[in-house]
C-alpha cells in the first residue's frame, strides 16, 4: 500500500490540521525559541540547532548501541513479537523494521530512524504487562509513524524517544496531532477498541493500568472541558492527555472512515520487501542529485551551521578573531619586490572568524556524512552521499571527499564544477550525491 493512500486524500487517516500544524510550528520556531529563552534563559536557536544535529548523529549510531545493549527480536528470539510486527507492516504496506527489546522505564515503545532501515524499540518493563491485542495496537501505531514520515523528524527532536520539554513547546501542536493519527491507524489495524484503550491505560499508568476503570476516567475528561485553564498543561507536552486520546478513539471508532479502513486493511496483503533488481549496480545519471535540490541542501546546512557558530562556543572564537593585515615588512626578502604587484591585484587579509565558520561547515558535513551518509540538509531534500556502487562510504573516503571540497572551494574548480552533475571532489574521491530513497533501499537490502 502506498503512503498517499493512507495519509493523503479524502480518505486520509491523518487528523485534521496535522500538516498545517507542522508548517506553522516550523515557521514560528524562531519566535517560540526566542520567547522560551527570554522567559527561562535556557534555550536559544543555536542550542536548538545543536539539539537537532546531535539527534541526527545519535540516531545514526543508535543501531550499534541497540545491537550492543539490547535484545534483537527475530524468528528465534521472541518470535511472537516478530510475527506481530511482520503482520502490522504487511497491513500498512511497509517493510518490517528491525526490532529491539531494551530496559526502559519511561518509553514503552518507540520507532526511531531517519531512513531505512528503521528500528522499533520495545521496553522490557512494559512487554510483560501487555496482551497480544494491546501490543499489536502499540506496534501498529508506531509503524504508522514510520509510514507517515513522522519518525524522520521526531527521531531528530528526541533521539531516545523520551519527551523533551523544549521540543514540546516548539513542535507540541504538531506532535500531539501525530499521536492522534497513530492511534487511528493502530485502531483500524487491530480492530479492537478495548485493546486500544487498555494499551493506552497500561502505557500511561504502567502496572496498575489494567485496574483503571475507563468510565470513571472519562469523568476527568468532562472536568477538563469544564475548566479551560486545566487544559493548558497539555500545551507543554508532545503527548496528548490520555483522556483526550481515549475520547478521540471512541469518536473515530464509530466513524465511516474507520469502517472504510477496516475493510481495506482486512484484505490479505503480501509481505513488503525491497526489490534488489530495481536498484542498479552502479550509480547512473538518473540517480544523481538534481542541481537545485543540491543547492537547497547546502543552503539548509549553511543556515544550521550559522546558528551553531552563533552559540557561545562559536561566538567566543568568532568575536576573539581579528582580521590580520599582511604587512610587507614581514614578508621574506625574495617576496618583497612582488608586493606592489600583489597588492594591486587584491586586498590580502586573513579573517580567522570566517575561516572558523568555513571549517565548521566542512567538519559538520564530514561528521554527519561519515555517520549517516547525509547532512541535515541532505536528509530534508532526500539526498545521500554514496560510493559509485551505492554503498555508504567509509570515514576515510568521506574525509578525503571534504578535504578535496575544501581545496576546490578556494579555487575556480569549485565554481566550474557547480555546472556538472558530478562535482570534481565527488569524481576524485569515488563518491556520488544521489537521490536518497534509492540509496536507502540499497543499504537496507544489504543490511
Amino acid at each position: 500500500m502506498e503512503e498517499r493512500e493512507l495519509f493523503s486524500g479524502a480518505q486520509s487517516l491523518r487528523v485534521q490540521g496535522e500538516r498545517r500544524a507542522f508548517w506553522v510550528s516550523l515557521a514560528m520556531a524562531p519566535v517560540t525559541i526566542g520567547l522560551i529563552g527570554l522567559l527561562f534563559h535556557s534555550v536559544t536557536v543555536s542550542e536548538f540547532a545543536l539539539l537537532i544535529v546531535g539527534g541526527m548523529a545519535f540516531v545514526s549510531i543508535s543501531r550499534g548501541r541497540l545491537l550492543g545493549s539490547s535484545v534483537r527480536i527475530d524468528a528465534r528470539q521472541f518470535p511472537e513479537v516478530h510475527v506481530l510486527v511482520g503482520q502490522a507492516a504487511s497491513r500498512l504496506g511497509i517493510p518490517a523494521p528491525h526490532i529491539f527489546l531494551r530496559d526502559d522505564v519511561f518509553v514503552p515503545i518507540a520507532a526511531v530512524g531517519i531512513g531505512e532501515p528503521y528500528a522499533l524499540v520495545i521496553s522490557s518493563q512494559y512487554l510483560e504487562h501487555l496482551r497480544e491485542g494491546e501490543l499489536s495496537f502499540l506496534i501498529a501505531r508506531e509503524l504508522a509513524h514510520i509510514a507517515s514520515g513522522h519518525t524522520r523528524l521526531t527521531s531528530l527532536l528526541s533521539a531516545s524517544g523520551r519527551e523533551n520539554p523544549a521540543v514540546a513547546l516548539v513542535f507540541g501542536s504538531w506532535l500531539r496531532r501525530t499521536e492522534f493519527t497513530a492511534d487511528r491507524v493502530g485502531l483500524v489495524c487491530t480492530n479492537s477498541l478495548d485493546d486500544a484503550i487498555r494499551a493506552i491505560s497500561i502505557t500511561t499508568f504502567h502496572a496498575v493500568g489494567r485496574r483503571v476503570d475507563m468510565r470513571v476516567l472519562a469523568e476527568q475528561k468532562r472536568e477538563l472541558e469544564a475548566q479551560p485553564a486545566l487544559r493548558m498543561g497539555e500545551w507543554i507536552a508532545g503527548m496528548p492527555y490520555a483522556t483526550n486520546r481515549i475520547d478521540a478513539l471512541f469518536a473515530f471508532h464509530r466513524s465511516p472512515l474507520a469502517q472504510h479502513w477496516r475493510d481495506v486493511l482486512d484484505a490479505p496483503r503480501p509481505q513488503v520487501s525491497y526489490d534488489l533488481a530495481s536498484v542498479p549496480e552502479h550509480v547512473t545519471k538518473p540517480y544523481l542529485a538534481p542541481r537545485l535540490r543540491r543547492l537547497a541542501a547546502i543552503g539548509i546546512d549553511a543556515t544550521v551551521v550559522s546558528a551553531i557558530v552563533q552559540s557561545p562556543v562559536g561566538m567566543s572564537v568568532t568575536n576573539s578573531a581579528k582580521v590580520h593585515e599582511v604587512n610587507p615588512s614581514d614578508l621574506p626578502d625574495f617576496l618583497k619586490p612582488l608586493w606592489p604587484l600583489a597588492h594591486t591585484m587584491g586586498h590580502f587579509s586573513f579573517d580567522p572568524g570566517a575561516s572558523f565558520a568555513m571549517l565548521a561547515f566542512f567538519a559538520y558535513s564530514a561528521v554527519l556524512v561519515a555517520l549517516s551518509g547525509q547532512t541535515l540538509g541532505m536528509m530534508i531534500m532526500e539526498l545521500r552521499v554514496v560510493t559509485t556502487r551505492f554503498s555508504q562510504p567509509g570515514i576515510f573516503r568521506v574525509l578525503w571527499r571534504y578535504a578535496l571540497a575544501l581545496v576546490s572551494l578556494t579555487t575556480t574548480i569549485y565554481f566550474f564544477g557547480a555546472f556538472f552533475r558530478v562535482q570534481p571532489h565527488d569524481r576524485l574521491s569515488g563518491t556520488r550525491l544521489v537521490r536518497g530513497r534509492t540509496a536507502r533501499a540499497k543499504e537496507a537490502l544489504t543490511a
